[in-house]
C-alpha cells in the first residue's frame, strides 16, 4: 500500500553558509543544534596545489528554517562572523 507521501519530492534545501575553519564549523554546529535548526554538512576538498588541508565545509539548511538559523548566527562574536562566507543558494542537485 502506498502512502499520500511517497509521490511527493520537495528540494527546500539550500547551501546556507561556507567555512573553512574547524573550530568555527564546530561552533556553527553547537549553534543550530541548540536553536533545533535542521541541516547538513556538504564537504568539498580542496583542490590538488591548494594550501589548504582541510576543505571547505558548507551547511545546508532547510528554507523553512533559514530565519532562524540566521539569528542564531547573530549571537556569534564577530572574529567568528569574519570567517563565515554566506551563499544563501538553493541545491541545484535532485536527490532522488
Amino acid at each position: 500500500m502506498e502512502t499520500a507521501y511517497q509521490k511527493v519530492k520537495v528540494h527546500n534545501e539550500l547551501e546556507w553558509c561556507q567555512v573553512t575553519d574547524m573550530e568555527t564549523k564546530e561552533r556553527i554546529e553547537k549553534l543550530l543544534l541548540k536553536n533545533r535548526v535542521s541541516y547538513y554538512v556538504k564537504w568539498e576538498k580542496p583542490g590538488f596545489f591548494s594550501r589548504d588541508k582541510f576543505g571547505t565545509c558548507v551547511f545546508c539548511v532547510n528554507q523553512l528554517q533559514k530565519e532562524i538559523a540566521d539569528e542564531a548566527i547573530h549571537s556569534m562574536v564577530e572574529a567568528d562572523k569574519e570567517r563565515i562566507k554566506f551563499i544563501n543558494r538553493k541545491l541545484d542537485k535532485i536527490f532522488y
